[in-house]
C-alpha cells in the first residue's frame, strides 16, 4: 500500500515534502524529490516534483538557488527576531 493514495492532495504531498526537507535538510532538486515520492508510491511525474518545490519557495519554506546549469532548493532559515 502507498504512503499516500493516488487521490491524496497537493496540499498534504508538499507538507510531507516539506517533513522531509525539514528532516533531512541538504540541496532538493526535482530528480531528487521525484526519486523520494516514486519510492513512496505518489507522483510519478517529475513536473509534479518541480511544482511542489517552486510552491514551497513561493510559501517561503525553501529556498532557490540558480548556478549556471543547475538549480536546487534548500530550506529556508529564517532568523530570529532580535537576533
Amino acid at each position: 500500500m502507498n504512503v499516500l493514495d493516488e487521490t491524496s492532495s497537493a496540499a498534504t504531498r508538499q507538507a510531507m515534502l516539506l517533513a522531509v526537507v525539514t528532516e533531512k535538510d541538504g540541496e532538493w532538486t526535482p530528480p531528487k524529490v521525484h526519486q523520494l515520492y516514486r519510492a513512496l508510491g505518489i507522483a510519478p511525474n517529475l513536473a509534479t516534483a518541480r511544482n511542489d518545490l517552486k510552491t514551497l519557495a513561493r510559501r517561503g519554506y525553501l529556498t532557490l538557488h540558480e548556478t549556471p546549469g543547475r538549480r536546487y532548493f534548500t530550506r529556508c532559515v529564517k532568523e530570529a527576531a532580535g537576533a
